[in-house]
């Protein structure tokens, strides 16, 4: 076995084995939010993983290239999927996406304290 073939075969088990574990995290993980964040590290790490074993593998062609461009779409709409589906979460478990009005916001007990507080009121 040459050095590519053992490193081809390394970062295809880390990409399984990214996700066996984020698949028990899924299982094991009580809250829905902490599910979706292994979720997310399925695409990431697993699909890496496999871009880097094709390119040991292939060299750079055409399937690298292919490669390349699945993964960059897998990192930029696994963002956009992730928080769309938290936001949907939160609107369907409190009914609206926005922090409560009523609550005290992080952060607004400073000098934009009394803006915070007068734009909550017109808002109510």
């Amino acid at each position: 076995m040459s050095a590519a073939t053992i490193a081809v075969e390394v970062f295809l088990a880390v990409a399984v084995l990214s996700i066996w574990l984020c698949s028990i995290a899924i299982v094991v993980m009580p809250n829905f939010y902490e599910r979706l964040h292994y979720l997310s590290t399925v695409t990431t790490i697993s699909a890496f993983s496999i871009l880097i074993a094709v390119v040991i593998e292939e060299g750079w062609g055409q399937a690298t290239i292919k490669t390349i461009l699945v993964c960059v779409v897998l990192v930029l709409i696994n963002a956009v999927v992730t928080h769309a589906t938290a936001r949907a979460a939160r609107v369907r478990t409190l009914g609206h996406w926005s922090s409560d009005p009523h609550q005290q916001i992080p952060g607004t007990d400073g000098l934009g304290g009394a803006a915070a507080t007068r734009e909550r009121k017109e808002n109510e």
